[in-house]
């Protein structure tokens, strides 16, 4: 079906618009076919090329357009509506008003509102400048009403790449992000930036987050040209009132003359000119800086007057901090490049910026001088920890206390605070990197210093400890150390309840309840995240982070329950661990348990090298994951009924470890090897492991060895799983043996299972292959592209010997050619890759 063309009066052609990005998520509101849409935004937010590209790009389609420009018609915009009022428009007529003023919108939008109640089949769209409150008669006059904000206009990180990609700049998706960004996604500002920048190649923004040279003299133009465009009052008040970091009437009113009345006039005229960026929440209006604007702004405020509003922006600082806003007190302090003061209130309330105002934190970090974070011990250690890089950092070669004696003498030292701040960034650095037990152990080293200092003198211990406890824990928790970690863990979230540190107490309720999720102790995973779920609040920046290993420790709760649709929503949540998350390897843990709990153990260990690809630097001996991840993948391997892989690994970790122990004994028992499952499950002492789920399914690996030749002793550790799943409340760790063995075992104790109705998620038995050293070689020479012949040379041995060897390859590998040979092979982890 074609659509008659109709009339477009007045819609702009220029090549900005012809040639302008499409946006389809805008385009979608502007197709919703309300009876009003109103677009209100700064000058620089596109809002007529938007408009007019949609109508370009097919919009409104059917329909006549009438487009008022009332910035060039030399006429009220009032006047041109009432030509439109007292003629009948069309059917199906689009208005558009375009470039009007926030001072007129309230007169023409009543006016508007006049013509669409007179003609139904009329819509219209308004693009105000500047943040503007409906008048009633628009709102409760059965006007169908959207509104577009400029965050709305603002250009996300996606749109900004496909941007470059449109105008071929080649810049990078992190060097994207970090251009939309500091530009706020302001479009004028991105665009024009995009293409300076396909013009004069490089990186947008310096590794402290600072505007290049390119991109910062645009700003600075762009913040000239809208100066210039103001009435000379405006023009002078506008770079003084950049020292209000929160641009409201009463704040603004402080810094110029005229009160809170004067204030108003002026935000709406910088708002109007695009410098400041106002919103209305339906109650009343509010403006923010785009901070890139601001700078330029207080730049042109020192040109113009020397010293004044570094000067202003000092006494803000102190009146905010007398006040208890530490933040804003502390942004001032940076403006106003009063580094001392910067550095002491981020020292005096490191946890709280950290937890609310990280943003504002590394800001604060990036501009200090090194000579000043030099002088405090922890503005220096979070400056190396958030700002710069560890790797190489000086702060890792200071020397750290390394015994117990030493530390508690040091702890009374007058050094002792700077010992502890640098040994917790050389804890941090040295996990970051991947040296998971070297972390943990320096943070073993500062628990000893700090309980000295708590001793000899508890005025200099830092009153962020909860947080620096929290770090220690971690690097605990990811070596491995449960117990230890938990115990520390505890401290932290005692202390943060102490200190209102909701961050503290979430993160580390949630990765107490993930350690005990681990060792399988049920009972006590449900204490800790009920802990977890009375801190109910949003806390910022880190919150999605922090609450990772509460999540899955309910997960794992709920998979030892057999609730697999609650373990399924709450993975779903976690979805795949980015690169950042320190805490993938458990993530990726759940979801191994998840495949092998469900049945489904080809998707989880399809998953699980999925995370581990992205993780591989990371996945070192030493650590939890590398323990919790090779036991994971072996039993994965065994549930799919390939031992051969499954026992390759075996070698690649501790077999000592209960889990992996477990998962070994397993191994051999659906093998055929009985007495070398109970001989690998001997060498674990489970009565002080603490890994109360692995020492159930060991008593039932032992009862299922025992079955032939003492059922006796089969029947005693039976007794035992059964009774210990059924005090822990584990409906899942019985299902980890093959259902023959539960059967006869619950045939010969005369009992039934905790939940005998579920299946068990392994084979009854299962084969395994195993080729000689000829055989292997054979092989490995197939695999390096050797044919037959080049065999025989290669090992000396008669052609007629290789084609039999290969047969028998063949046969033990089920397969019918040397490629699927190889193929098969490789899968069962036979040849060395």
């Amino acid at each position: 079906m074609t659509t008659t063309p109709r009339s477009r009066t007045g819609v702009p052609t220029s090549r900005a618009v012809t040639s302008a990005l499409p946006r389809p998520r805008l385009f979608e509101l502007l197709d919703r076919a309300a009876d009003l849409t109103v677009i209100q935004a700064p000058s620089g937010f596109g809002k007529t090329t938007l408009v007019a590209s949609w109508l370009h790009a097919g919009g409104a389609d059917g329909r006549d357009v009438c487009w008022i420009d009332a910035e060039e018609s030399g006429r009220p915009v009032t006047e041109m509506l009432d030509s439109v009022v007292g003629v009948p428009p069309p059917a199906a007529t689009l208005l558009v008003v375009d470039s009007l003023e926030a001072s007129d919108s309230a007169a023409v939008m009543s006016r508007v509102a006049q013509l669409l109640d007179r003609y139904p089949s009329t819509a219209a769209v308004m693009c105000v400048r500047g943040a503007v409150e409906l008048p009633l008669s628009v709102m409760t006059g059965g006007i169908r009403c959207v509104t577009v904000h400029a965050a709305d206009l603002a250009f996300t990180v996606a749109e900004t790449a496909a941007l470059c990609r449109s105008v071929e700049n080649d810049l990078t998706d992190p060097q994207c992000q970090d251009l939309c960004t500091t530009l706020r996604g302001i479009p004028a500002l991105v665009s024009a930036a995009v293409s300076l920048l396909g013009t004069f190649p490089g990186p947008a923004v310096d590794r402290y987050g600072h505007l290049m040279p390119v991109p910062a003299r645009l700003v600075d133009e762009y913040v000239a040209d809208r100066l210039a465009g103001l009435d000379e009052w405006s023009r002078d008040l506008a770079p003084m009132a950049a020292a209000s970091r929160t641009p409201g009437p009463d704040a603004v009113a402080a810094l110029v003359d005229g009160g809170a009345g004067a204030a108003e006039r002026l935000l709406e005229r910088l708002d109007a000119a695009g410098l400041v960026v106002g919103t209305y929440d339906g109650k009343s209006r509010s403006w923010w800086w785009p901070e890139a604007i601001r700078q330029a702004l207080l730049t042109v405020s020192r040109r113009e007057q020397p010293g004044q509003v570094d000067a202003v922006m000092s006494q803000l600082a102190h009146r905010s901090l007398e006040a208890g806003r530490f933040a804003d007190a502390a942004g001032y302090a940076t403006d106003a490049a009063d580094w001392p003061m910067a550095a002491r209130i981020v020292e005096d309330h490191w946890s709280d910026m950290v937890a609310g105002h990280f943003e504002l934190l590394v800001h604060i970090l990036r501009t200090l001088p090194d000579e000043t974070a030099d002088e405090n011990s922890s503005v220096a250690a979070g400056k190396a920890l958030f700002v710069q890089s560890l790797a190489g950092h000086p702060l890792l070669n200071v020397p750290i206390p390394a015994t117990p004696k030493e530390a508690v003498a040091a702890g009374a030292r007058p050094d002792a605070a700077d010992l502890l701040h640098i040994g917790t960034v050389q804890s941090v650095g040295l996990r970051m990197t991947g040296r998971l037990r070297e972390g943990a152990n320096r943070a073993t080293q500062l628990v000893p210093l700090v309980d000295s200092m708590l001793a000899a003198q508890p005025e200099n211990v830092t009153s962020q400890l909860p947080t620096v406890e929290l770090q220690w824990a971690i690097s605990m928790q990811l070596a491995g150390d449960l117990e230890s970690a938990t115990a520390l863990f505890t401290r932290a979230c005692r202390g943060g309840w102490a200190a209102n540190y909701d961050f503290v107490v979430l993160n580390a309720a949630g990765s107490i309840a993930l350690n005990w999720a681990l060792v399988g102790d049920l009972p006590r995973t449900a204490e800790w995240l009920a802990t977890e779920s009375r801190v109910d609040t949003n806390v910022g920046y880190w919150d999605e982070m922090i609450r990772v290993g509460g999540r899955v420790a309910a997960t794992l709760a709920h998979l030892d329950r057999l609730e697999f649709e609650a373990a399924h929503t709450i993975l779903e949540v976690l979805g795949t661990p980015k690169s950042r998350e320190e805490l993938w390897g458990f993530v990726a843990y759940a979801v191994a348990q998840y495949g092998l709990a469900t049945g489904d153990a080809y998707s989880g260990l399809t998953r699980l090298h999925h995370i581990l690809a992205g993780h591989r630097e990371l996945h070192q001996p030493g650590g939890a994951s590398h323990v919790l991840l090779t036991a994971a993948e072996i039993d994965l391997h065994l549930a799919l009924g390939n031992s051969t892989a499954a026992r390759a690994l075996t070698a690649d970790t501790d077999s000592t470890h209960p889990v992996v122990a477990v998962a070994v004994a397993r191994l051999e028992l659906l093998t055929g090897h009985p007495d070398t499952a109970r001989q690998q499950l001997a060498h674990v002492s489970w009565t002080r492991s603490g890994w109360l789920r692995a020492q159930v399914e060991a008593l039932a690996i032992e009862a299922a060895s025992y079955l032939d030749d003492r059922p006796d002793l089969a029947v005693q550790a039976w007794n035992r799983a059964c009774a210990g799943a059924g005090r822990l409340g584990n409906r899942r760790a019985l299902t980890a043996l093959p259902a023959r063995y539960v059967a006869a075992l619950t045939a010969l104790d005369g009992a039934a299972t905790p939940d005998s109705t579920v299946p068990s998620v392994f084979p009854d038995t299962v084969s395994e292959v195993s080729l000689s050293p000829r055989e292997l070689a054979v092989l490995e020479l197939l695999e390096a592209g050797h044919g037959q012949r080049a065999i025989a040379t290669e090992l000396f041995v008669s052609l007629n010997t290789v084609k039999t060897q290969l047969r028998s390859i063949y046969r033990k590998l089920d397969v019918h050619s040397g490629a699927d040979a190889v193929t098969r092979a490789r899968q069962l982890r036979l040849l060395d890759r």
